[in-house]
């Protein structure tokens, strides 16, 4: 004798009331807007982020530059033999 089928549980597959492209194809459109709303502010964040970081690079290159010619100017002054203009003759 075989034995009576079994009844499918509320969780199964079988009685899922989800079409074939899961969840996904049924979700509200209000939090599809705010999925997108919540992504675009992310990119957005990324962007500014990215852009402050370069901008901080840039200025901290300029400030070495400068800083590298201040000491090649205190050099080209300390080193040069002669009267210094702060030592008496």
């Amino acid at each position: 004798m075989m034995p009576a089928p079994r009844k499918q549980s509320p969780s199964s597959p079988a009685t899922s009331r989800h079409r074939p492209g899961g969840p996904a194809t049924s979700v509200n459109p209000a939090v599809a807007a705010r999925v997108r709303q919540l992504a675009t502010q992310a990119e957005r964040r990324c962007a500014i982020a990215d852009y402050q970081a370069r901008h901080a690079a840039g200025q901290q290159a300029r400030v070495e530059a400068l800083l590298l010619e201040a000491i090649a100017a205190l050099a080209d002054l300390l080193g040069t033999p002669g009267p210094h203009p702060s030592r008496p003759a």
